[in-house]
């Protein structure tokens, strides 16, 4: 069995919290999912933002595997 671990790292507007690039890890997990990787694992940690930008930042580790 393999294993791979990626992560894909969601900024959210700075008012609200709706995530600007969801797309990302839809193209993430299809990819891997095409090259026949299954998601086994996955976590969240969302950091607060600061700084002109401002806005959170939602960081998921993926795990995938292959049998």
């Amino acid at each position: 069995m393999q294993y791979k671990t990626e992560q894909v790292v969601l900024k959210e507007k700075f008012i609200g919290h709706d995530a600007k690039n969801l797309v990302l890890l839809d193209s993430t997990l299809n990819r891997y999912a095409a090259n026949g990787w299954t998601l086994c694992t996955m976590t969240t940690t969302v950091a607060g933002g600061s700084g002109l930008g401002g806005g959170d930042r939602t960081v998921f580790t993926l795990i995938f595997q292959k049998l």
